[in-house]
Order: structure tokens, then C-alpha cells, then sequence
């Protein structure tokens, strides 16, 4: 990933918190790095790395003290050996041993988040804007279907199946993008003005 992302677009993309993720980077990250705890968080791929896969021990029941974040982290930014305690890093995992071991499949999670930095960086691949088609609003390319009209029922709680339902033309990474975007706040400033048809 050649870019790194703002704490918000980060957030959007892992479907976590904003404020609980700076609230861990500053805690957990920031040291490890060495870098000030204040200002603003840019995040590169072993951040996201990192935040996924604590997100995922933690929705196994697996919750890791600061230390052992740390360590965790630490692994991810060298790439490869053992911390001091039971953790180590392999080829394409991390491993904890111990009486309960654990493998997790960085393989597996780094795909995910590449695929989701993707659609994020690269949003031409799935949207276009041309004035001849409603207006010069952003649609999903080769539909007349307003991104904003998917992103605002997700951000309304429609449920995706509902909307695949509505929407059979839509791809599965135009949905995964269209949820990302619906999880960023809405831009400042006036929303555009619905269309209006007049007679002649």
C-alpha cells in the first residue's frame, strides 16, 4: 500500500470506532514506533494489519493486555521473529505458544485489507461520473444507480441482503465499497439538490 490513510478513512475501512482506534494508537502504537503520541494518526498496512487482527482475537474472547499489544505489533513492524514472551512471528502467521496456542493466517487478514484499501484508493474502478447520466452524479459504473442512494439507506439501516435484493446489477465490491463509504461522516457543506423535472 503505497499511501497511508487518516485515522477516519482508517476506520471506515476496518468497520471499527475512529475515536477507540486513536485512542489505541496513541496507547499502543505510538511508542512502539516512536512517534508523538499527539497529532494526527496516519495509518499504513501494519497498522491496519495490526488493528484486524486484534479485532479478531478479541471477537474469539482473546483479549491482550498493552504489553502484549505492543509485542504484537512489534512482530508485525519487524517482519519476522519471537518476542519476549510466547509470541512469534512465521512466514504468513503469527503464533503464540503456550498451554493454548494460537495461529493466526496473516496471509488470510493482509489479503482482506488490501482488498478493502482497494476500493477505497482506487474508486474509478466502481464509479464513474458523467454528466449524461443523472446529472454528473457518481453512479456504479455501467449502472444508473446513484452511489448515494445505496450509501444513505446502509447509513439509514437497510440491511446489504435487502439491498442486494433492490439492486441485483450491483457487483459484491460495490457493496463492500458502498458500506465503507457509509461508515465515513458525510462531507460538510450543503447536499446537493434533488432533480427536479419542470414542464415545458
Amino acid at each position: 500500500m503505497p499511501c497511508r490513510l487518516n485515522a477516519t478513512t482508517g476506520a471506515a475501512l476496518l468497520g471499527t470506532d475512529a475515536r477507540q482506534l486513536n485512542q489505541e494508537y496513541r496507547r499502543v502504537l505510538a511508542p512502539v514506533a516512536g512517534q508523538p503520541t499527539g497529532g494526527s494518526r496516519q495509518l499504513g498496512f501494519r497498522e491496519l494489519l495490526y488493528f484486524e487482527l486484534i479485532s479478531s482475537l478479541s471477537e474469539q474472547g482473546l483479549q491482550l493486555s498493552p504489553s502484549q499489544k505492543q509485542e504484537v505489533f512489534g512482530l508485525l513492524v519487524r517482519r519476522a521473529g519471537r518476542g519476549s514472551s510466547n509470541w512469534r512471528r512465521r512466514p504468513g502467521q503469527l503464533v503464540r505458544l503456550g498451554p493454548v496456542p494460537l495461529s493466526l493466517d496473516l496471509s488470510a487478514v493482509g489479503r482482506v485489507i488490501r482488498y478493502r484499501y482497494q476500493l477505497v484508493s482506487r474508486p474509478q474502478q466502481l464509479v464513474e461520473s458523467n454528466p449524461s447520466i443523472c446529472s454528473g452524479q457518481p453512479v456504479f459504473r455501467g449502472t444508473r444507480i446513484p452511489v448515494a442512494v445505496v450509501v444513505e439507506q446502509l447509513r439509514a439501516g437497510t440491511p446489504r441482503q435487502e439491498l442486494e435484493l433492490d439492486f441485483p446489477h450491483l457487483s459484491q465490491p460495490a457493496f463492500d465499497y458502498a458500506e465503507i463509504q457509509a461508515r465515513l461522516p458525510k462531507p460538510p457543506g450543503r447536499p446537493r439538490k434533488s432533480l427536479k423535472l419542470q414542464r415545458a
